[in-house]
């Protein structure tokens, strides 16, 4: 087949016409065929759709390794409707977006080679309609393989006998004859490798025209190959497809990649195939992948350039936008990133990154805000699924009590069951890394002082003490279930890293105050967290002092706290944020609507929600205006309410 359509294609211009003209009406009657399940009776085979992505591939292959021959990819392609012939369309029900807004829908086209940039262009459309769903349809197949396999012994059953597990079987079988076919898949590597060095080369304006599926299908194969054909990796170069994703992500680029699901995959990209096999949380992708033959065997992650003056800033950006991404995903996501932190984090090639992030306080306070937000919406509801999954477990391990349940009872629980542990399974990873984060990030003082703003030191002080109180108040320390490390549950282990990370603000007065104000503080709780760490020797020395030094200020400023309550009772009301019926400390006043509140209490609203909270106009904290004369005003009452109250009379 593919020295057929070569042999038409050199046979001459009219032979060779009618041969682009045919890729042109296959991809375009073909438009619909990348979803999961497309309607096999309006488009093509997928065996033929296949054969058309070889066959493409075969023509870019005097190109692929030839960066000469590749540099004559002219993006004007794109923008040329006479030679796409519609199908790179940026308007109707067809269109592809491109990853710039606004970008030109036509422009004038005149490539040095006119083969070259088709065979390209219609190469990626192609592979967008085979290998990406592809991979997608064999990730569904294989999950249900194996929940398929997990019920059926669950119900005792008998695997080679089960029709639908066999059918499912022969279903992966087959796919795996395509989408693990060592020449198919290195041939598809090879190509996105090129592409992105192609993408390398452009300039901003010509890159904002490039269809924004070439680099989501790039990852979303890369993302693919790590957890099903890691090893098919081997022998590859993918140092311009590590160079794209750091450059997509750096702060240059930001605007020009806006798809938040797009740049949380390349987050991605780097954690499965270019964090190095001695991490935690990686996969089989071999070492001479993530590795730069060219810097003398060191990571690329180490070793690249933009990689070591962008990457650590640009994560901590993107794990505050994976907010925008899924429910789920964002879990897997901010995972993922973290684990690149903390791999960055212990590489001194990456500390003057690290401590230029402080540079940015918007970005570092998005990122910061997505960690808070994320521990008490995550480790709240983990703690109350934990117990419901010892209970099925022991219902479960009970033969008499189970058996006494009719079969749909059993499935219900079961199905409720497994609910619970892809929940915790998602969720706790993501606290065990956030933790862990919070305390080796805090460890540089220009990064903790940061933290101690009035933008987040509320926040973060009500997060660790939430958390406090699932480990050591409600007794989660002594919460057992069956296999604790399947859901990566180690209380003990996070119970040492949030001690951690208070011993690290204990000194802090602002930290002291705003952990005696919050709502989960009690002096017990602390006493009893200091005794616990003591016990099981979860903190020595310092970072043990400093622990029990904290419960001893905080119990100080709580009784401060409740002095100054008595004080502020009789202040009046013009005094008192209208939202959280609190002393103001430095009133502003908003625009939009006219109130008057405390700094501090938008600033935190605005964190999750860009509008007045009394109109729900758009604002943003650059926007407010200091009440000043009502702080002075202020400032006079409480300077006169504190000398009457030390000379012993009434406010």
């Amino acid at each position: 087949c593919n020295e057929l359509v070569k042999t038409l294609v050199v046979a001459g211009a009219e032979s060779r016409q009618r041969v682009i003209q045919w890729f042109i009406d296959a991809l375009l009657l073909n438009v619909n065929a990348d979803g999961t399940r497309p309607d096999r009776t309006k488009v093509s085979s997928e065996e033929l759709l296949l054969n058309l992505s070889v066959v493409l591939l075969k023509l870019c292959e005097p190109f692929i390794n030839d960066p000469k021959k590749a540099s004559l990819v002219d993006p004007g392609f794109v923008s040329s409707p006479e030679s796409h012939g519609g199908i790179y369309t940026t308007v109707g029900d067809n269109a592809l977006p491109r990853l710039g807004q606004n970008s030109p829908t036509s422009a004038e086209y005149h490539p040095k080679n006119s083969f070259i940039p088709l065979c390209f262009f219609f190469c990626s459309r192609s592979l967008t309609l085979t290998v990406v769903p592809g991979g997608g349809r064999y990730e569904n197949i294989a999950r249900n393989v194996y929940h398929t396999h997990r019920t059926i012994r669950a119900q005792n059953g008998d695997l080679r006998s089960d029709p639908r597990f066999n059918r499912l079987l022969q279903m992966q079988y087959a796919k795996e004859i395509v989408m693990m076919s060592p020449t198919y898949i290195t041939d598809v590597f090879r190509f996105y490798n090129m592409a992105a060095g192609i993408f390398l080369t452009m300039e901003k304006e010509q890159l904002k025209t490039m269809p924004e599926h070439i680099v989501d299908d790039l990852c979303s194969v890369m993302v693919y190959a790590s957890s099903f054909c890691a090893k098919l990796l081997s022998g590859v170069d993918f140092s311009n497809l590590f160079r794209l994703c750091v450059m997509f992500l750096s702060k240059e680029y930001a605007q020009l990649v806006r798809n938040y699901n797009l740049r949380a995959k390349l987050g991605d990209v780097l954690h499965d195939i270019f964090l190095p096999g001695n991490s935690e949380s990686h996969s089989e992708v071999p070492d001479s992948v993530t590795c730069d033959p060219s810097a003398g065997g060191q990571p690329y992650l180490t070793s690249d350039k933009l990689s070591k003056e962008s990457l650590a800033p640009s994560l901590l950006l993107l794990y505050g936008e994976v907010e925008n991404t899924g429910f789920y995903e964002k879990n897997d996501h901010r995972t993922k990133i973290a684990a690149l932190l903390k791999f960055l984090w212990d590489s001194p090639e990456h500390k003057p990154a690290f401590k230029r992030i402080t540079e940015d306080k918007k970005s570092f306070i998005t990122f910061a805000n997505g960690i808070v937000n994320e521990m008490n919406d995550k480790f709240a509801s983990v703690m109350e699924t934990l117990p419901a999954i010892r209970t099925v477990q022991l219902q479960m391990a009970n033969p008499q009590e189970w058996g006494a349940l009719s079969e749909e009872e059993r499935e219900t629980i079961t199905s409720r069951h497994e609910n619970n542990e892809r929940e915790v399974q998602r969720a706790l990873p993501l606290c065990n890394s956030v933790m862990k984060m919070l305390g080796f990030l805090n460890t540089d003082k220009d990064i903790r002082d940061m933290f101690l703003l009035p933008d987040m030191c509320p926040r973060l002080a009500n997060m660790l003490l939430h958390v406090l109180t699932k480990l050591v108040g409600s007794r989660g320390l002594d919460l057992k279930v069956d296999n604790p490390e399947s859901y990566n549950f180690r209380p003990k282990e996070m119970l040492q890293d949030l001690c951690v990370v208070f011993s690290s603000f204990a000194a802090a007065d602002e930290f002291q105050k705003e952990c005696a104000k919050s709502g989960y503080y009690t002096p017990d709780l602390m006493n009893k967290s200091v005794k616990t760490c003591r016990k099981l020797g979860l903190l020595v020395g310092e970072s043990m002092e400093l622990f029990a030094l904290l419960a001893t200020k905080v119990e100080d400023a709580s009784k401060i706290m409740i002095s100054d309550e008595d004080l502020y009772k009789d202040a009046p009301d013009e005094f008192l944020d209208p939202l959280m019926q609190e002393f103001m400390t430095d009133p502003v006043e908003l625009p939009t609507s006219g109130n008057i509140v405390d700094r501090r209490t938008i600033t935190q609203h605005l964190l999750n929600d860009d509008t007045d909270p009394f109109n729900r106009k758009k604002l943003s904290i650059d926007d407010v205006i200091p009440a000043v004369e009502l702080k002075e005003k202020m400032k006079l009452w409480l300077e006169e309410a504190k000398a009457k109250r030390a000379a012993g009379g009434q406010t």
